[in-house]
C-alpha cells in the first residue's frame, strides 16, 4: 500500500507544471525519480557507447535492444524534471538553470529523443558503421544538454 502511495505521488509530481510548490519529501521523491530515469537511460546507453568506441565487441542484437530501451527512457526525461526542486536541499547534479530555462531544456531533451529514435531505426537496419554514427550523434545530443544543465564532472 505504501508503494502505491509513493508511485501515485511521484506520478502526480511529474505531471505537474514546474511552478508547483513541493515540500521536502516530494522534492526528494522527484529527485530520486529523475535520477532513476537517467540511471536506467545510462545503463542502456553505456554498452552502446562502449561498442561504438571499440571498447567491447560489436553485438548487433545488443545494439538494437539497447537502442530501443534508451529511446523509450528518453521520452520520460522532460517529465522527470518538471518538478522544480531548487527550493530544497536535495543531492543532485541538476543545475537550477533547468527550471529557469525549461523551454531550452525541453528542446535539448527533444533533440536527444529524436537522435535516440533515429538510432533505433538505424540499428534495426543492421549497418554497424551507420549505427555507430547514430550512437555518436545521440551521445553528442546528450552531452549538449549535460553541458548546460548538469554539474560538471
Amino acid at each position: 500500500m505504501l508503494y502505491r502511495k509513493i508511485i501515485i505521488g511521484a506520478v502526480a509530481m511529474l505531471l505537474a507544471a514546474p511552478a508547483v510548490a513541493l515540500d521536502a519529501e516530494q522534492a526528494q521523491r522527484a529527485t530520486e525519480t529523475r535520477q532513476g530515469v537517467l540511471k536506467v537511460t545510462g545503463w542502456g546507453f553505456t554498452p552502446l557507447n562502449a561498442m561504438s568506441r571499440g571498447l567491447i565487441p560489436w553485438d548487433q542484437d545488443l545494439a538494437v535492444r539497447n537502442a530501443e530501451r534508451v529511446a523509450w527512457m528518453m521520452t520520460m526525461i522532460p517529465d522527470a524534471f518538471r518538478a522544480d526542486t531548487r527550493a530544497h536541499d536535495v543531492k543532485t547534479e541538476a543545475l537550477p538553470v533547468i527550471w529557469e530555462k525549461f523551454d531550452r531544456f525541453e528542446e535539448l531533451a527533444g533533440n536527444a529523443r529524436r537522435s535516440a529514435d533515429r538510432l533505433v531505426e538505424v540499428a534495426a537496419g543492421g549497418d554497424e558503421e551507420a549505427t555507430k554514427r547514430a550512437i555518436t550523434a545521440l551521445f553528442d545530443d546528450c552531452r549538449a544538454c549535460h553541458g548546460d544543465f548538469r554539474v560538471p564532472r
